[in-house]
């Protein structure tokens, strides 16, 4: 579609020594013929013009063949670009003046061709080698001869074949063709500036009188580098195509390879699944037999039990009855004794549970993956979800009898990445030794993650079971202990102020009582005594000033207050009487960036603000103008690593405990957030908690836990 100079091929053919394995002219002549063809009508060349996407065809085949039937637009069968041929007018594509130098090469080509081939004219016998130019004829080396033995001969001028060529390549036109105006058919020595185009002497008093021009000789240097430098580009991006196209091709070699492996793989496999099917038959049998023998077994033993107490109760029922309507009142008294006696032996060994079948029809067969495999299914395709690379995320080890449990399950698919998809064959169980309690499951409040919810009814120890497709995922089964409520009593409380959704409070060096307000949103502070409302600043939004749901509070050395507005992934500060003078933060993961943060703290020997990012399960430490310092944590349950970071405290060291809320366990970091240790009993035995959620240390170094299931933990750090 676009044919270059074959100078190269022509070169070729007319060398001796090209290369190891130079073309032959026959290769070459049908080379050139292929580049002579034009890509929409497949025939030569006619009149063959440039289309501005640089691709070549013939004028009739872009224009129309005759001027009744004239396109105003022609797409390029190559690229698919369209061109306006009206914009352009009749004459407005530039003649390839490249093809016409192939058409002189083709014709040089044929010429030498028949040169090669031609016998001689005199003999008709021999290939000719030479060229008689006086007698006009082709003659081979014995007809030379014979011109040299006739002395009207001798002074014939007989040049060889390989001269002959020479001429006909020397006869070939320049490459660099003079180009004449399409108008005045002058020579093109001048270039119009104004209108980016050659034109001639001409031209510069007619349609280009005022416009702009050189001589061609005196810009064609700037120009061509103007047109090198934007071909440098060109040739690094048809590099990366054409390695992005080996990368294709190794792609498409790798899967033709994935399928002929698979194919095999398959037939292996379906050969040895018929095997192993016999065998499992023969091994489930078994089971059923074993089990249902066993409860068969007991449950017969218990009938014969409850068969005698039937046995036992009846014969006491009709002889009484028997004596009470046939006896006389003699016979009454005497056995009375008896009765009373056999009554009270039969009440007394009465068992009720012996009533109740220790054994249940209960015996089940499981075979959803036997079945699975016998329906139609697609066994290959696209990597999905990996239930050993999915995570099972929950909050608390424990929780109460008939309160919700929580948990998430994180999903992820066979190279660890989010599996976006939604996921329906998640099944989750509560299972105890006695007990399955059915959980249910629903998206969660993060792409790929699925929230378990179930109210257990059974205190007793159980196992969360978390599968996809039938294979356990990261984490299960998860050991749960349901513990029974505790009922507790405290003396009523003086309500001194009626607050909405309160969710942090701190006092400031006054000692006045600061409380963020969620529900509002907004802060209240009180007097310390009487505790009266002193003022109240904020309101819902997103503007300076403004929170959407506040979710922590602290205040500095200068008594400034720093609230955590979560809702809007941001920490703004506040003058002691609240007013705004700076915030910091956006939704994201980044320096400085927040994701759903939950409390702050000031270190007391820094004075660096440390901020529990809750989302992005981490810390990040600020200074006090909010210049970011760094970072710790990240998702895990590693040490060192955190999930859903809820609060912190600093010790009188300057160490940092955190309450790893989502792993039960409180972390201790030095103030750089290096990781120091899990914190510990006195025997070096990890303590987990339930969803630890507020921590507190005092000035002797001891800790405070406040957990989920209403615990207040106190230990000495």
């Amino acid at each position: 579609l676009n044919p270059p100079c074959p100078s190269h091929l022509f070169t070729a053919a007319m060398s001796v020594d090209t290369g190891p394995t130079p073309p032959s002219l026959a290769e070459t002549l049908k080379k050139v013929e292929e580049m002579l063809t034009c890509g929409h009508c497949l025939y030569s060349y006619a009149d063959p013009r440039v289309l501005p996407c640089l691709h070549v065809f013939c004028r009739c085949c872009i224009y129309g063949p005759t001027n009744d039937r004239r396109s105003t637009v022609f797409c390029c069968p190559a690229c698919h670009t369209v061109t306006d041929l009206t914009a352009l007018g009749e004459n407005g594509l530039l003649p390839a003046h490249h093809v016409h130098h192939l058409f002189d090469i083709r014709d040089v080509l044929t010429k030498v061709d028949s040169l090669q081939e031609r016998q001689c004219e005199k003999c008709e016998q021999e290939r000719a080698s030479s060229l008689c130019r006086d007698c006009g004829q082709y003659i081979c080396v014995e007809c030379i001869q014979t011109h040299e033995l006739w002395s009207e001969l001798r002074s014939h001028d007989i040049v060889p074949i390989s001269r002959v060529i020479e001429e006909a390549v020397e006869m070939l036109p320049p490459k660099r063709r003079t180009l004449r105006c399409s108008k005045h058919s002058k020579e093109l020595e001048l270039y119009c500036r104004s209108c980016a185009e050659l034109i001639c002497h001409n031209c510069t008093v007619q349609q280009h009188r005022e416009h702009s021009y050189d001589l061609v000789s005196d810009v064609f240097s700037t120009h061509k580098g103007a047109i090198e430098d934007k071909l440098t580009p060109l040739r690094e991006m048809l590099e990366t195509v054409t390695r992005s196209l080996l990368v294709f091709d190794a792609t498409l070699e790798s899967i033709v390879s994935q399928q002929k492996a698979i194919d095999a793989d398959i037939e292996e496999t379906v050969r040895q699944l018929h095997e192993e099917l016999e065998t499992r038959k023969a091994e489930f049998l078994d089971q059923l037999h074993e089990t249902a023998g066993e409860k068969i077994k007991l449950l017969a033993a218990q009938r014969d039990q409850v068969e005698l107490m039937q046995t036992q109760l009846g014969s006491a029922v009709d002889f009484t009855e028997e004596r009470l309507r046939t006896g006389s009142e003699g016979e009454i008294l005497a056995v009375k004794k008896y009765v009373v006696t056999k009554s009270q032996e039969l009440i007394r060994e009465f068992n009720r549970d012996l009533l109740v079948p220790c054994q249940r029809a209960n015996i089940v067969f499981k075979p959803h993956r036997l079945r699975e495999m016998s329906k139609p299914y697609r066994a290959v395709g696209i990597a999905g979800v990996s239930p050993k690379k999915c995570v099972l995320l929950s909050h608390s080890r424990a929780t109460m009898m008939g309160e919700l449990f929580v948990a998430l399950v994180h999903v992820k698919d066979e190279n660890g990445q989010d599996y976006p998809d939604p996921v329906e064959n998640i099944t989750v169980e509560l299972v105890s030794p006695t007990t399955m309690l059915v959980c249910d499951v629903e998206m969660g409040p993060e792409p790929a993650h699925y929230s378990i919810k179930c109210t257990p009814t059974i205190c007793k120890e159980h196992e969360l079971h978390v599968l996809i497709g039938g294979e356990h995922v990261q984490g299960s089964p998860f050991p749960v202990l349901v513990k029974r409520p505790i009922a507790s009593v405290t003396k009523s409380p003086r309500v001194v102020a009626k607050l909405k959704k309160p969710c942090g409070l701190v006092c400031n060096g006054k000692g006045e009582v600061l409380i963020v307000e969620s529900g509002l949103p907004k802060v209240s502070i009180f007097t310390s005594r009487g505790l009266k409302l002193v003022k109240r600043f904020g309101s819902r939004g997103s503007a300076p000033g403004q929170f959407n749901d506040p979710d922590g509070i602290t205040v500095d050395g200068s008594d400034n207050i720093l609230v955590v507005d979560s809702g809007n992934h941001r920490i703004q500060k506040f003058t002691a009487e609240g007013e705004f003078i700076t915030t910091v933060g956006t939704k994201g993961d980044g320096p400085l960036q927040f994701n759903l943060p939950t409390n702050i703290r000031i270190h007391p020997q820094t004075g660096n603000v440390y901020v529990c990012d809750q989302y992005n399960h981490r810390v990040q430490i600020m200074k006090e103008d909010f210049s970011f310092v760094g970072s710790f944590g990240r998702e895990g349950n590693q040490d060192g690593d955190l999930l859903y970071p809820t609060d912190l405290a600093f010790d009188c060291s300057g160490n940092v405990y955190v309450s790893d809320a989502w792993n039960n366990r409180i972390h201790l970091f030095d103030l750089d957030g290096h990781f120091l240790n899990n914190f510990s009993d006195g025997q070096g035995n990890e303590i987990y908690f339930s969803s630890p959620s507020c921590l507190c240390i005092t000035s002797d170094d001891t800790l405070y836990v406040a957990d989920n299931i209403n615990n207040l933990s106190v230990f000495s750090t």
